[in-house]
């Protein structure tokens, strides 16, 4: 996994372009390491600070990890030919999650609850594409070649150099 590391990079250099094409692992590395580094903040910040602020903490750095997931997200369903609109879903998930999460903070896991309760009645349909939609983007590999959203980003750097995002498809 060390070789990928530099994906983490790219990721984060590329959070507010939707442009082009991202791979599989450029997606889980991203995920992993976001977390990771989530999770250390959160416990290297666990005994200088309070619990209250320790979990204000966490929300932040969770919220700064989930920031460039959108346009991963998008470029991930390029390398499909597909378009980025499908992270709609994406959207309002995390919209769900870090609204409930804001309101725990707040208000209390009680306020938590009176606005959680009649959601959970819909959540399903929420989470049945969602979940659909992210299996697929971690475990389908993209189209191979070039399409109307860039190079492959599996080929070599050269390849990449000559096939740009208004090359035709090549012939089957």
């Amino acid at each position: 996994m060390t070789g990928d590391l530099p994906l983490f990079g790219q990721a984060i250099r590329r959070s507010f372009t939707m442009r082009g094409r991202a791979r599989r692992t450029e997606v889980i590395v991203y995920i992993v390491v976001s977390q990771l580094l989530a999770a250390s903040l959160a416990a290297l910040a666990g005994p200088f600070l309070t619990d209250e602020t320790v979990t204000w903490v966490r929300f932040a750095a969770t919220t700064l990890a989930i920031i460039p997931v959108f346009t991963l997200s998008a470029r991930r369903l390029h390398d499909f030919g597909l378009s980025g609109r499908w992270t709609v879903l994406l959207v309002l998930v995390v919209a769900r999650s870090l609204g409930l999460e804001l309101v725990a903070l707040l208000g209390g896991w009680d306020a938590r609850a009176m606005i959680e309760a009649p959601l959970s009645y819909v959540d399903w349909l929420l989470f049945l594409p969602f979940a659909w939609l992210y299996i697929a983007l971690l475990i389908v590999p993209g189209k191979k070649g070039p399409n109307r959203y860039g190079p492959d980003p599996r080929s070599s750097d050269t390849e990449n150099e000559t096939a740009g995002p208004g090359s035709p498809e090549p012939a089957a």
